[in-house]
């Protein structure tokens, strides 16, 4: 897989564990959206376009508008550790372009459970 695959990949983790950290819903506004502000990739094994990968995606920190996820690419098959990638994400307000605090009532939620 070339760098592309390995981003594409990880950039539908992300968007799967937002539903999970119930950032969207069904009746979500379309005018806000998710920007990575930094990432960085790390690659251990070769992984070819064909082989089956799963991810595990965790939240690592919540602030005001930031937040820091952690994204682990195992090989399906050998479940080898192949890739990680740590990402700084933001929510953004498409219409206005700017960076949008992170809902406090979610928020508080996500802190409690990275706390257990």
């Amino acid at each position: 897989m070339n760098v592309m695959y390995y981003i594409n990949k990880f950039e539908y983790a992300g968007r799967s564990f937002d539903l999970e950290l119930g950032l969207f819903s069904e009746d979500a506004d379309d005018s806000i959206g998710i920007v990575v502000v930094e990432q960085k990739i790390n690659y251990y094994k070769e992984v070819f376009e064909d082989d089956l990968i799963y991810i595990e995606s965790t939240l690592l920190d919540i602030g005001n508008k930031a937040f820091k996820v952690f994204h682990e690419m195992y090989n399906g098959r050998t479940r080898e550790l192949v890739s990680t990638m740590h990402a700084v994400l933001t929510l953004f307000d498409k219409v206005t372009r700017k960076a949008l605090p992170f809902p406090e009532d979610r928020k508080r939620i996500l802190l409690d459970q990275l706390k257990e």
